[in-house]
């Protein structure tokens, strides 16, 4: 599956990404190219889920506890009598990520076409560091599924002296015509510095010669050097693709261990169940205005679930973070939430009501039947998650709410889970589920002189509560305005022609 950024911006998993701290520039590729896991691969992910459930286990041994226990539906693996030791080895393995340059680009190349000094450099350095590295995590409770190459041959190689240093030069070792020839090119240098004008002209016409025939000879060395490397190239890509994948793990559980997320269980069927779910983007958002998420809980089957309710009432939320969890599950991540059981599915997608970029100059209505037509097609014979807010919306009512109440059946019949939240009466009629968002359910006097969109929030119970099919939609709309100082002439109009 693609992940678009549309669909990351909308869900907010591009705002989880850019808390996602990988340290190394391959565990950056390794974020930049998430892998999806489609069913069939649950045993994939669990293996994933396991290291970054592990990589938690480090973290959390390694440092202070967070402020909020952290869940975890793993056996730890960690010997209670090792803690103690796991904050420096871990800091071994962390201080190195950092350290390393990119070097793919220096091994795209032909074998032939010889390396300059500064990527000898480089690559001597990522040997280095890669040895350091290797140390260290060897001391580590193991990852499943990784494991490094040891370069020993290829360092040995680049530090024929066996310093271990990152510095890099065409050592006299690498050809036995290198020593005499710098040995001599030094003496003429002191004979140069003590040289009249007369013979100054000889000797540095000398020393050309010398400089040449050193070029020459260095350039002999890395063609070798470079032959030698390229060699061992599948090496080199090998250990950067564990790196990339080592930090990736570490940088999930960083990320779980900063939100307090929860590893989701995988389940085995179309059934989703989300207890405290939460959105992290509009959480953060919320706490800066000093206010606070209201957490969901959400029980979504095969077919198409229901959400009803107010204006303002978390509706488009509710759908965003359902849609969220499951993207993150897929790619391997924990999820914003106190428990999650998931399944997986090989599309996973969400059709907002607002006419975005890449509309195409489609109406909204036109743009939610051209997005719903191209998923239909695309996910014939798979399974899929759809999320729609107030589908249809954009038409006259009575075709509106005779397409959502079709596509409600038509999604039925497919091997799908859906949500669609609506303003429509008798579509919840034929949905699977229905869910009502509790509303503007209290009272409160005095604040009259407050920001609107506070006097709301304050009123409104977010949590979703189940309700029976055919429930009629909240009427919402007279409060809202009120609670939004709408002009009284027309609120009286309004009210009249109720």
């Amino acid at each position: 599956m693609e992940l678009t950024l549309e669909l990351r911006e909308e869900s907010g998993l591009q705002w989880v990404l850019e808390r996602l701290t990988p340290m190394s520039p391959f565990g950056r590729a390794a974020a930049r190219a998430l892998r999806w896991y489609a069913p069939g691969e649950e045993a994939a992910l669990t293996t994933e889920l396991d290291n970054v459930a592990l990589a938690l286990e480090l973290w959390n041994a390694a440092g202070p506890a967070p402020a909020e226990p952290e869940p975890c539906c793993c056996t730890p693996r960690l010997n209670p009598a090792s803690l103690k030791d796991i904050a420096a080895l871990l800091r071994g393995v962390t201080r190195c990520l950092p350290l390393f340059h990119d070097i793919r680009g220096s091994l795209d190349r032909d074998p032939e076409n010889p390396f300059d000094l500064v990527e000898l450099f480089e690559i001597k350095h990522f040997l280095v560091t890669l040895e350091q590295l290797i140390e260290a995590y060897a001391k580590l409770p193991p990852f499943q599924n990784l494991a490094f190459v040891p370069m020993n041959e290829s360092l040995d190689l680049m530090d024929p002296d066996g310093r271990r240093l990152p510095a890099f030069s065409v050592s006299e070792t690498y050809h036995p015509d290198l020593g005499p020839l710098r040995a001599e090119k030094a003496a003429l240098e002191r004979s140069i510095r003590a040289a009249g004008e007369e013979e100054k002209a000889s000797l540095l016409d000398r020393r050309h010669r010398l400089t040449v025939q050193e070029d020459l000879l260095e350039l002999e060395v890395r063609r070798d050097l470079t032959r030698r490397l390229m060699a061992r190239r599948a090496e080199f890509l090998s250990n950067m693709e564990a790196l990339g994948r080592m930090d990736l793990f570490l940088a999930k559980a960083r990320l779980a261990k900063r939100y307090s997320c929860v590893r989701p269980v995988l389940s085995g069927d179309a059934q989703i169940t989300l207890r405290g779910l939460r959105h992290p983007q509009v959480a953060e958002e919320l706490a800066s205005r000093g206010e606070s998420f209201t957490r969901l809980d959400l029980d979504l089957s095969a077919g198409c679930t229901v959400i009803t309710g107010a204006n303002m009432g978390g509706k488009t939320v509710s759908l965003r973070s359902a849609v969220l969890s499951l993207l993150l599950c897929q790619c391997g991540f924990f999820v914003f939430a106190e428990s999650a059981s998931l399944p997986l599915f090989h599309e996973v997608s969400l059709i907002l009501a607002d006419t975005g970029p890449g509309s195409g100059g489609l109406s909204s209505f036109g743009r939610e039947v051209h997005l719903l037509d191209r998923l239909l097609q695309r996910t014939r014979g798979q399974r899929f998650f759809l999320a729609l807010d107030e589908f249809a919306r954009g038409t006259n009512p009575q075709e509106g709410a005779a397409l959502a109440r079709a596509l409600v059946r038509y999604l039925g019949t497919l091997d799908c889970a859906a949500l669609m939240t609506t303003h429509y009466d008798g579509v919840s009629d034929v949905a699977g589920a229905h869910y009502q968002v509790a509303g503007l359910v209290r009272e409160i006097q005095g604040d009259e002189g407050d920001d609107p969109r506070s006097r709301i929030a304050r009123r409104m119970d977010y949590r979703l509560q189940s309700a029976p099919p055919g429930a009629p939609c909240p009427r919402d709309a007279l409060r809202v305005c009120r609670l939004l100082d709408l002009e009284p002439e027309l609120m009286a109009l309004f009210q009249a022609d109720l």
